[in-house]
């Protein structure tokens, strides 16, 4: 089989850049944009350095990227970022940039899609709620992204988040909804990081189709 579509992961050193070129290598012809060479793959510092058409752009780095997604939106070369940090400001901005060739989610496991359309329902019939994220002391940030979308769409604070980061913790995320009488827990937990690549796998096929790239 002739592979003739091309993809170009920014910070392909990282946990989730090499998962995604191991599930991708034999589906596009992988690029890497990092600050060091990744074995066996053509590296570059720039998007703009890669003088091959670039199909796919896919960004798991860092907010230091943020110039590296603008010149390929400019380009109009499908995008997809999972990267944490980015304020709502910065997000709007690459969208109206990118308009259908940009997408970002802090999370693209299916089940947090799932958790989140769950907790628009329950909130509109419980107000007290606890709100609970766990993850494995390397974890920098708290609380994490993953745990502030969810409170944007629970339509509270980031400080109503109580963050646990516990030695080899899996990532857990766990709403208690409360009444006098009753309870409603929702939890997530990510068994295997494969839940991620899963989910986006299928987020990629379903924008390559919108847009014809397959």
């Amino acid at each position: 089989m002739v592979i003739t579509m091309n993809m170009a992961i920014i910070g392909i050193n990282g946990k989730m850049g090499r998962q995604l070129y191991y599930h991708y290598k034999d589906k596009f012809n992988i690029y890497g944009v990092d600050l060091y060479n990744f074995e066996g793959v053509l590296t570059y510092k720039h998007l703009k350095e890669i003088t091959d058409k670039i199909d796919v752009v896919v960004d798991f780095s860092s907010t230091k990227a943020i110039e590296e997604l603008k010149w390929a939106l400019g380009k109009k070369i499908l995008t997809l970022s999972g990267t944490t940090g980015y304020d709502d400001k910065t997000i709007d901005e690459l969208s109206s940039l990118g308009g259908k060739y940009f997408y970002w989610t802090c999370n693209y496991a299916k089940g947090i899609n799932l958790f989140s359309k769950l907790i628009s329902i329950i909130k509109k019939e419980y107000e007290l709620f606890d709100f609970i994220e766990i993850h494995a002391s390397t974890k920098k940030d708290a609380p994490s992204g993953t745990a502030k979308m969810l409170a944007k769409r629970l339509g509270v604070s980031n400080d109503t988040i109580q963050s646990l980061r516990l030695h080899y913790a899996p990532p857990i995320h766990e709403i208690i909804f409360s009444s006098k009488n009753e309870q409603i827990t929702l939890r997530h937990e990510v068994t295997n990081s494969n839940a991620f690549i899963e989910g986006f796998d299928e987020k990629l096929s379903w924008l390559m189709k919108e847009l014809n790239l397959c």
